[in-house]
């Protein structure tokens, strides 16, 4: 797989979290560019990746630095998590409460208490 036609990786990174970086990549053999930027404590780092497995174990490892790729827009997944529930809910036309379930319009729950046992009958 080839990414010659795309737009290299790369991360701002400060000076004092650039070591863990370039160590990272120089043990996993992904060669890298560095450039200083106009201040004198940040830099991009550009990444040359030809292989998916080292893009994604990169990944993983900026994700585990607390670093995002630059133009990188990700959606968390605790949105994308709760824009379903949303999704599903607005389908269905049911609300849920903290005791049941609510249908749309009405202002009474639809299944509160409905399962009772008596736990001292015997059989």
């Amino acid at each position: 797989m080839s990414f010659t036609n795309e737009e290299r990786p790369t991360v701002s990174v400060k000076k004092k979290n650039i070591a863990s970086l370039i160590e990272y990549c120089i043990e996993n053999k992904i060669d890298f560019t560095v450039k200083s930027k106009s201040s004198a404590d940040d830099f991009d780092v550009e990444f040359i990746i030809n292989d998916t497995k080292k893009a994604i174990a990169l990944g993983m490892c900026l994700k585990e630095l607390k670093m995002e790729l630059n133009g990188l827009s990700v959606t968390p997944v605790a949105a994308i998590k709760a824009s379903k529930k949303v999704l599903s809910a607005k389908e269905t036309g049911l609300t849920t409460t903290g005791h049941g379930i609510v249908a749309e319009g009405e202002s009474t729950l639809a299944f509160e208490d409905a399962l009772q046992f008596d736990l001292g009958a015997s059989n």
